[in-house]
């Protein structure tokens, strides 16, 4: 476990704030209250969009939902099933970025349900997430969001007998994920932003901020170096196993909308 070190997104210096370029998010709980986009966030969105702020977001959530976010929302580029792939809009056409060969990350999901399914009969608390039949490459299992809460330890339990088949799992807020491969969201994230968007190692340094609320966020905590936990991560702070930098002062969506103002002011007045 890494120290405990979150600051006050607050005192985040301007200097900071105003070179950057790519704020790359999580959805679920952080853009997100209880599955719901307030229009406030989606106006901060906007608003960073009109600033050259170019919004990434990076989420677990299945193909069918990062299609729909690619073509309607005011972002560059999506990163979705922790990684899997990465989609983007040119006109009115929808490029897909695979971490690797489609039909290579079908067959792995296959293995992954057949597991999943022997883990269900042990936990049959849990389920398997709702969307699931929209998913390209990773198996979702329901731990919270259409099922009564599982407790942290029969979550543990389900990531502990993935992790014994060989399998990768971590937690959302609201599902674990378990898939095969050597993706996670921060490895797609750098490919997508050295490789699509033409990102040097410096710029990765100074221009990208990534914000987040649980645990599955870790990989990207740890690869980025300006990060930030909205408010509600404090809860998941036992198991985050990375921190990241900052904290915001608001949960949620209003925590990214603290963000934006923050990062639309610096750029203004620099």
């Amino acid at each position: 476990m890494v120290g405990f070190t979150m600051q006050a997104f607050a005192h985040c210096p301007t200097s900071t704030l105003s070179g950057i370029r790519y704020l790359l998010t999580d959805i679920d709980d952080t853009l997100t209250r209880e599955g719901r986009l307030n229009a406030s966030t989606l106006a901060a969105l906007e608003r960073l969009a009109a600033a050259g702020i170019q919004v990434i977001p990076v989420t677990g959530g299945c193909a069918g939902w990062c299609d729909h976010i690619a073509r309607t929302w005011p972002v560059a580029a999506v990163i979705g099933e922790n990684g899997a792939f990465a989609f983007r809009l040119q006109g009115q056409r929808l490029l897909t970025t695979w971490w690797e060969d489609e039909a290579r990350l079908r067959a792995r999901q296959r293995h992954v349900m057949t597991v999943t399914r022997q883990l269900l009969l042990n936990h049959p608390q849990a389920a398997l997430a709702q969307d699931q039949p929209f998913r390209f490459a990773d198996v979702a299992v329901d731990h919270c969001q259409a099922v009564t809460p599982l407790s942290q330890q029969e979550i543990q339990a389900i990531i502990t007998g993935f992790t014994a088949a060989g399998i990768q799992a971590r937690a959302s807020s609201i599902h674990i994920n378990a898939w095969q491969g050597e993706f996670d969201k921060a490895r797609m994230a750098v490919r997508l932003l050295t490789e699509t968007f033409g990102l040097d190692r410096m710029q990765l340094e100074n221009e990208v901020m990534y914000v987040g609320d649980a645990p599955n966020d870790a990989p990207m905590f740890a690869t980025f170096r300006h990060t930030v936990g909205v408010a509600n991560i404090i809860k998941h702070r036992a198991s985050l196993g990375w921190e990241p930098t900052w904290l915001t002062r608001h949960s949620h969506g209003a925590g990214v909308e603290e963000i934006a103002d923050a990062l639309i002011v610096a750029r203004k007045i620099s």
